[in-house]
């Protein structure tokens, strides 16, 4: 199996040493000088993450934190996380990936710029034309190469940006998520404690919003000392219809393998790559495994999309949610929440059917349109 990856990032990466491993003769091409700069994601990951990607994630752990404190309007739930959630430095990680992936034997092409990619297995670049048995393209969510194709993700993005300050008020054992209009732009931002800063960052989805979300949310934690910002796009989904043409298999960014809450790409691609790696093991024909792989991460995504577009959509209803699960004392209804799996919050909650009716029909006496909005758009969903 000779398998070209086009672009380095993360999902480039883990890919590259996922199909390493199943015994594959990989070659990376990536058209900058190194790997994992400049950075955008904050880097938040569970254990399973951790442990799914290995020894580089291992190294790359800047903190740990037991629990995630959701706020809206003032009303705060906290939840302790399951296996916790760990803060990655991403350049270190990526640094460590290329390392580890070149020692297993990948061929790096760094500074090479793919101009062409065909369905049939055919890798251009400067002017030279090479073919494989299969194509990952990991060209991030601005690449233009998928266009040409007319597959991958296309939904515009929500913008975020990430900033560190020397001061601030914030718990250090938590991640702050607040689903607050003021800090945020139908998203919602988050602080959280790293070493002696504070990493604090929100999302927007009007881009002429952020300077405006980014003054309030300084404002609304006393942050002060900014020692440095970066962001990048956050994808929400849902994904794409089509992952894979022929022998080109689109992953990361570019096919929207996020999560639909989040945005975050870690675990979705981690697991996809390990996926492959076993079914490789078995069937031993790249473009069934690696189609096969695609599609069974993009199911799961899209039925965590129609929650995560109810809840990013309106902040009353979170707040009113919240002001709900606040009464159930929902941190001992669920349990511990996996940071993999919002959706379990709810599965959890209609696990308790007669403690759910009761609060809900407190919260309906108190917010009766929001709660009628929240049941039209679940059943609608």
């Amino acid at each position: 199996m000779n398998i070209a990856v086009v672009g380095g990032g993360f999902s480039g990466l883990i890919f590259s040493l996922k199909l390493l491993k199943a015994g594959a003769d990989v070659t990376l091409y990536e058209d900058h000088m190194r790997v994992g700069y400049p950075p955008h994601c904050t880097g938040l990951v569970s254990g399973r993450v951790v442990a799914l990607i290995g020894e580089a994630a291992r190294k790359s752990i800047m903190s740990r934190y037991e629990k995630l404190t959701l706020e809206s309007g003032g009303v705060e739930v906290r939840l302790k996380v399951s296996g916790g959630v760990y803060k990655l430095d991403r350049i270190m990680l990526e640094e460590l990936l290329l390392e580890k992936a070149e020692s297993e034997g990948l061929r790096v092409s760094m500074g090479s710029k793919v101009s062409k990619v065909s369905p049939r297995g055919l890798v251009e670049v400067g002017g030279a034309v090479k073919a494989y048995d299969s194509i990952i393209l990991a060209e991030g969510y601005y690449g233009s190469l998928r266009g040409r194709l007319g597959i991958g993700y296309i939904n515009p993005p929500v913008y975020g940006v990430n900033l560190e300050y020397r001061r601030g008020n914030t718990d250090a054992e938590s991640i702050l998520v607040s689903f607050d209009p003021q800090t945020s732009h139908k998203f919602f931002s988050w602080t959280l404690k790293v070493g002696d800063a504070i990493l604090a960052g929100t999302g927007v989805r009007d881009p002429k919003l952020l300077k405006q979300r980014v003054q309030a949310l300084e404002r609304k934690l006393s942050l002060s000392g900014m020692i440095k910002a970066y962001g990048g796009s956050i994808l929400t989904g849902p994904p794409p219809p089509r992952l894979s043409l022929g022998k080109i298999h689109i992953v990361g960014d570019a096919g929207g393998l996020n999560k639909p809450l989040t945005g975050g790409g870690l675990y979705p691609n981690s697991l996809a790559a390990e996926l492959s790696l076993r079914l490789l093991k078995r069937i031993r024909e790249p473009n069934e495994t690696l189609n096969k792989a695609l599609n069974l991460i993009a199911e799961r995504l899209s039925m965590q999309y129609k929650i995560a577009k109810l809840i990013l959509g309106d902040s009353e209803l979170v707040k009113t949610a919240l002001e709900a699960a606040s009464q159930t004392r929902l941190n001992i209804e669920i349990g511990e929440l996996d940071y993999d799996r919002h959706e379990e919050i709810i599965a959890k909650l209609a696990a308790n059917p007669v403690k759910t009716v009761e609060t809900t029909i407190k919260t309906l006496g108190k917010a009766p349109t929001t709660m009628l909005k929240a049941a039209l758009k679940l059943l609608l969903a």
